[in-house]
């Protein structure tokens, strides 16, 4: 599966990937929003979440290792 195939699927097939094959890597906090980084094959997705609407807003599938900068303080232990 690559990032691509990921983000074309429909948002309850994500989801339940994400559930069974992915593995949640940190949480993080930033103004009013949640955002949660899961590893997922070879390639990471991203949830935005709006914490008081507890509503997802965002999914972002990739592989780029820079996009994971926001992650590392919570990666490191």
């Amino acid at each position: 599966m690559t990032p691509l195939y990921f983000s074309t699927l429909p948002a309850t097939e994500q989801s339940d990937i994400l559930y069974f094959k992915g593995d949640i890597l940190a949480n993080r906090y930033e103004g009013e929003h949640i955002f949660l980084l899961y590893s997922l094959n070879d390639f990471y997705v991203e949830l935005r979440y709006d914490a008081y609407r507890n509503r997802l807003q965002h999914v972002a599938a990739f592989r780029e290792t820079d996009k994971l900068e926001p992650y590392l303080p919570y990666l490191a232990d």
